[in-house]
């Protein structure tokens, strides 16, 4: 590899992006290929502190939607300094679970807010640096919102305040998602309500076809 390789994975709540970004780190570990795998928020320690605030249920309706926002923007600007920009010039590949499109299909979707009030922050923390391949795993709400509560209470752990959110809250962040994979190259759309194992086929598939360009 030539350079860092950078992946994302998106979808809303429950899809399961997190187990597959676990299985694609493990999938370039036994091909010798140096990788590590981060999330938003809480990739950094700041970042946790911020993920602590952004995932309490004690702050819904409370915490404001650009206040939101610019914690994630607060988040994401650690992250890149701190882990993501740094490793990716060691040619390392970066996969995180969430990036700058979560933000556009939460608070800008979900939230129905406004982001050129925050476009300026946007791009100064983004700074050109792009996913090479974006894996939306796309599920429809109802599947989500049934796999999160059984979750909480499989694991008997509190939902988070996005969790706890209307599904129509839901409905505008997957729509959201679903709009943005249709405007840039870079997304590819998976079906959440299939096995993990056929994801998990198709995204080694993909990235096997990206290493070989």
């Amino acid at each position: 590899m030539k350079k860092g390789l950078f992946i994302t994975f998106e979808g809303i709540e429950g899809c399961g992006k997190s187990t597959q970004a676990k299985l694609l780190k493990n999938y370039f570990e036994k091909k010798g290929i140096d990788a590590i795998l981060t999330l938003e928020p809480g990739g950094t320690k700041i970042g946790q502190r911020i993920r602590e605030i952004l995932v309490n249920p004690e702050f819904k309706g409370i915490l404001h939607p650009i206040t939101e926002a610019l914690l994630y923007q607060a988040d994401r600007n650690q992250h890149l300094k701190e882990k993501i920009i740094p490793h990716l010039e060691k040619n390392f590949v970066v996969i995180s679970d969430r990036y700058q499109y979560s933000t556009v299909a939460y608070q800008c979707f979900g939230r129905n807010l406004d982001c050129s009030k925050i476009e300026w922050i946007f791009k100064n923390v983004v700074n050109g640096i792009e996913p090479d391949i974006v894996f939306l795993i796309d599920i429809d709400v109802e599947t989500s919102l049934n796999r999160v509560n059984k979750r909480a209470e499989n694991e008997k752990i509190e939902l988070s305040r996005f969790e706890l959110e209307h599904v129509n809250f839901h409905k505008r962040v997957r729509d959201g998602f679903l709009k943005l994979a249709k405007e840039k190259e870079n997304f590819f759309v998976l079906n959440g309500k299939q096995s993990i194992e056929e994801i998990h086929k198709k995204i080694a598939s993909i990235v096997e076809e990206k290493l070989s360009v």
